[in-house]
């Protein structure tokens, strides 16, 4: 009976000891939160002024909590931001000493009066799990002012084709009192996905122009789009900060503060106060590319020219060469792609070192973007190089054109070692028995040869040393034909050194990940996804829309899980190179993981 008591009690002891360590991991979920709580910056502000609310929420743990439930926001323009801290209390009771860390994060609501009025904010309310708190209201007066500044929003084109650069610009026409115009952070976020942007001007500086028939000061800010999806592009309006003096309301009831700020502005009653105005919002069209694209087109759409020249005009067999390509345009920059080289079979070609310059002319974004390929000639004689090429859309003659260069000569000379080559004669044989001298004549029991058997062919080793030459030159045969096969077929060269070059890139991104240049890291890792993919396919997913990139992917049987993954890693890239943002090394670590992932699931499926 002790037995089977002792048999029954094992299971039920570890099915309570699991059930034991569920309970305590779900005390420790539900107790994440600790507290919640709400400030407003103001509660009293102009229309167009910028109001902050926060909800900061104290957890024992780092996590990525749900964002609250705040209702009333709709007289507001409405931005949102998210930010984390951590504070650590040591105290010591009776010689104990104890560590009480939590983790603070502060959901920013950034709020921009519309109209005037009085308005609640909420109910608030935050829940996570088991914690639940209603967090109350917050109340805001507007107070209705003219604007510090008016905005004009345009741009270059209603409609473009994808990739095509459109210009769009926005004039601020500030009024008496501005004192500092700024433009958000997040340019991203608000021109969407859909669009590739580049702000042309560094500085926002102003200058005079001819507004309503007279002149005054205005700023220009000015951004180069390209669409990157065909379809209708909504571009919302952009929020523009300045700061401004401004009277207030009433001088009673007023603060030591705002009573500083009336005796330092001349006493009458003003104050300097940060304002937003929201630039109206635009829409174009994005046109598809028509059918047709050349071999090695892109996407690159605009105007192209191309340039190539050679270091030297004479080497010998052997001798490094370089030869040096420049393309230049004005579509989007990343669409510029290695030029489509003719065949070469009597050189060696290697890895191009390439170099890329953006800069602005007039009111247009041109990029050029520099290739060096080194060539070492094997054959001599006068070689020709043309055929250097750049298929590309010409927008304005909706027509797919191709860039070339003239025509190269390169005269090789033998190399240093000697090519002359040629087969020496064979000398006739003649009989040499009487020059036959002996050097010494041995003893007659000494003139028997030795033990057959001791003889180099009765040994294994003997054989080996016969084969080893004919395999040896089976092996030189087949690596030529491989080194030959690689030159002429790019299509095989690319697949086979897809996974050293994988190896390569991949190292790149872990060294900007250790010297924590995040935008270095997710410029490599976007490289590793573009160029492996495109290795492994044979195709070029650089300037590719991202639908593009998945349909190519499916197309070669990349399953629509790989598919999507693809997708999302690549708008992560991205989004942190453009909308400059800047990554904490867990957040590359996670991306890095999930790429390695990725890039071995392509390497399967697309074998």
């Amino acid at each position: 009976m002790r037995a089977i008591l002792d048999r029954d009690w094992k299971p039920r002891r570890f099915a309570l000891g699991l059930a034991l360590l569920a309970a305590l991991g779900a005390t420790r979920a539900a107790a994440a939160v600790r507290e919640a709580q709400i400030g407003l910056s103001t509660s009293q502000a102009f229309v167009g002024e910028a109001v902050q609310l926060q909800v900061q929420v104290l957890s024992d743990k780092k996590e990525d909590l749900p964002w609250p439930k705040v209702e009333g926001l709709e007289p507001f323009t409405v931005t949102r931001n998210v930010s984390y801290s951590s504070s650590s209390n040591i105290t010591v009771v009776n010689g104990a000493v104890s560590r009480n860390e939590q983790f603070i994060t502060d959901f920013l609501y950034t709020l921009t009066p519309l109209k005037s009025g009085t308005f609640t904010l909420g109910p608030i309310r935050y829940d996570h799990k088991d914690f639940h708190k209603d967090l109350g209201n917050a109340v805001l007066t507007v107070t209705k002012s003219e604007s510090g500044l008016s905005t004009r929003s345009s741009v270059s084109k209603g409609r473009a084709f994808v990739g095509e650069q459109v210009l769009f610009t926005l004039r601020i026409v500030p009024k008496e009192g501005v004192q500092s115009i700024s433009l958000p952070q997040n340019l991203q976020k608000l021109i969407g996905q859909k669009v590739f942007f580049q702000q042309l001007d560094k500085e926002i500086a102003p200058h005079t122009a001819t507004v309503d028939g007279r002149e005054t000061r205005v700023f220009d800010i000015r951004i180069a789009l390209f669409p990157l999806i065909a379809g209708p592009v909504s571009l919302e309006g952009i929020p523009v900060e300045y700061r401004q003096v401004r009277r207030n309301p009433g001088s009673q009831g007023q603060s030591m503060m705002e009573a500083f700020e009336d005796a330092f502005f001349g006493g009458g009653g003003g104050r300097v106060v940060t304002l937003t105005a929201v630039a109206a919002p635009l829409r174009m069209e994005a046109l598809p590319l028509p059918p047709g694209a050349p071999a090695g087109f892109t996407g690159s759409v605009g105007n192209y020219s191309l340039s190539a020249r050679l270091d030297k005009n004479t080497a010998a067999a052997g001798d490094a060469v370089t030869l040096t390509i420049r393309i230049r345009g004005n579509g989007q920059p990343k669409s510029i792609t290695r030029p489509v080289l003719p065949p070469l079979p009597y050189f060696e070609v290697y890895e191009p070192e390439e170099s890329a310059e953006t800069v602005v002319e007039g009111a247009s974004l041109w990029t050029t973007k520099t290739f060096k390929y080194v060539l070492i000639p094997s054959r001599e004689g006068v070689q020709t190089l043309q055929g250097i090429s750049f298929p590309y859309f010409d927008p304005q003659r909706r027509s797919y054109l191709t860039a070339g260069a003239p025509a190269l000569t390169l005269k090789v000379t033998p190399g240093k070692a000697g090519s002359g080559g040629g087969f020496i004669a064979q000398r006739e044989i003649s009989e040499l028995g009487s020059d036959i001298r002996y050097l010494k004549q041995l003893p007659s029991e000494d003139a028997l040869l030795r033990d057959d058997a001791d003889l180099p062919y009765h040994h294994a080793g003997f054989y080996g040393l016969v084969l080893l030459p004919p395999l040896a030159l089976a092996g030189a045969f087949a690596l030529r034909r491989r080194r030959d096969r690689l030159r002429s077929d790019t299509a095989y060269s690319r697949r086979t050194q897809a996974a050293s070059k994988l190896r390569k890139r991949l190292k790149a991104a872990r060294a900007a990940q250790a010297a924590g240049q995040g935008r270095e890291f997710y410029r490599a890792l976007s490289e590793s996804l573009l160029a492996f993919a495109g290795d492994k396919l044979n195709q070029e997913f650089r300037g590719l829309t991202h639908p593009e990139a998945l349909v190519r992917l499916e197309r070669r049987g990349a399953a629509a899980e790989t598919a999507e993954a693809y997708d999302a890693l690549m708008q992560r890239c991205d989004f942190v190179l453009f909308a400059g943002i800047a990554p904490s090394g867990e957040e590359m670590q996670r991306d890095l993981e999930a790429g390695e992932k990725l890039l071995g699931r392509l390497d399967k499926e697309l074998a």
